[in-house]
């Protein structure tokens, strides 16, 4: 990895804080919150992609998604496209990559409720690991077990 997550959660645009402020009425303390959870994703997005590769161990086999229920995070994702500047200079100086949303994964996944559920359980499983039950627990709403 090219960078640590401390570095990219101290990461900061002003201009996306302010403006998914104002889109979806919510306070400065919660845009930050949730802009700092879109660093948190892209960080663990990235790492996973790069364990994958390494394939550790057979709990990485999983698709990276973002949930339904973590809307904010995507919608301040979107916000963040719109400056395109700001979010190509980011992604190359922390990923040195261009980071592509992808909308259309997971309708598009062929898969049974079990294999759902595992890929579920995995992401959950891997992300607790890496950021912690808080993290977890802001993404998913409610307390996860």
């Amino acid at each position: 990895m090219k960078t640590s997550l401390q570095e990219i959660v101290n990461y900061s645009n002003e201009g996306v804080i302010k403006r998914y402020q104002n889109v979806y009425n919510v306070s400065e303390m919660e845009a930050r919150l949730v802009f700092s959870d879109l660093m948190r994703f892209f960080w663990a997005s990235e790492k996973h992609e790069f364990d994958k590769q390494s394939m550790i161990n057979e709990e990485h086999d999983f698709v990276f998604i973002m949930d339904e229920v973590m809307r904010p995070i995507d919608e301040i994702w979107h916000i963040f496209l719109l400056y395109t500047k700001d979010y190509m200079d980011f992604c190359e100086l922390y990923f040195g990559q261009y980071i592509h949303h992808l909308p259309d994964i997971v309708p598009n996944m062929e898969q049974t409720s079990k294999d759902f559920e595992r890929n579920l359980r995995r992401f959950l499983n891997y992300n607790y690991e890496l950021l912690g039950h808080q993290t977890i627990e802001r993404w998913f709403g409610e307390k996860v077990s």
